[in-house]
């Protein structure tokens, strides 16, 4: 007990930067995961924790090594930290989810690799810089967020039915009278004669895309719709 006492004690400042790394590593965290996000706090945690690790036991090795070994191996942390934001870029990119029309997750993704990068400067000891960082992440993931910016909203809405094959043509008039810009248009027909009509649309204002289905409804022969 008094040897891992004084390992504590000895190295207390290094235990200390993984602490704060893990609280700095926890803020993130709890704001992805407040909204739903596969990396919430404990990936967030995780991430900042094992960048500091890393940097703190390259710092320890050089600190109470050889004597000579800043001279002797050329330790240099700055080859650790190369390392570790190479290296979370692979766990980010498992954060991204793209399909054909939509991509999501890359706000996760950079805020995963910007949590690494928080852990790194921890374990070179930058606490101010950190903690410093650690606020801006959190204005731009929360305050940024709650600021309306009008951007384009695109959507997809998929209708079916029996008609003729003017129905795309017929389909498509109802989606741009009412504001929409139609990005791509896929239409098939199966063997029972029923017709499917695939819309990727674009708009900028709050009519839902949802509101569009019932709208296409409306005309003959279209049956159902779904929306994504």
């Amino acid at each position: 007990m008094h040897d891992v006492l004084s390992a504590i004690s000895a190295d207390h400042t290094y235990l200390l930067r993984l602490l704060i790394a893990l609280i700095l590593g926890g803020v993130v965290g709890m704001e992805r995961q407040s909204h739903g996000r596969a990396a919430g706090l404990r990936t967030n945690i995780l991430v900042c924790i094992g960048s500091a690790l890393v940097i703190v036991s390259f710092q320890k090795f050089i600190d109470t090594g050889l004597p000579d070994a800043t001279s002797a191996l050329r330790m240099d942390p700055a080859r650790a930290a190369a390392g570790v934001i190479t290296g979370i870029g692979f766990l980010g990119a498992g954060t991204i989810v793209k399909s054909r029309e939509f991509v999501r997750g890359l706000t996760t993704a950079a805020s995963v690799w910007v949590v690494a990068a928080i852990g790194v400067a921890v374990g070179l000891g930058e606490i101010v810089l950190a903690v410093f960082v650690t606020l801006m992440v959190l204005v731009a993931l929360v305050v940024l967020h709650r600021i309306p910016i009008a951007s384009d909203i695109y959507g997809r809405i998929t209708v079916k039915g029996r008609g003729g094959a003017d129905m795309g043509r017929r389909l498509a008039d109802i989606i741009t009278d009412r504001g929409f810009t139609l990005k791509r248009t896929v239409f098939s027909r199966s063997a029972n004669g029923e017709f499917e009509v695939v819309f990727i649309v674009r708009h900028r204002h709050r009519d839902p895309v949802g509101a569009l289905g019932e709208a296409c409804l409306e005309a003959e022969g279209a049956e159902r719709y779904t929306v994504s």
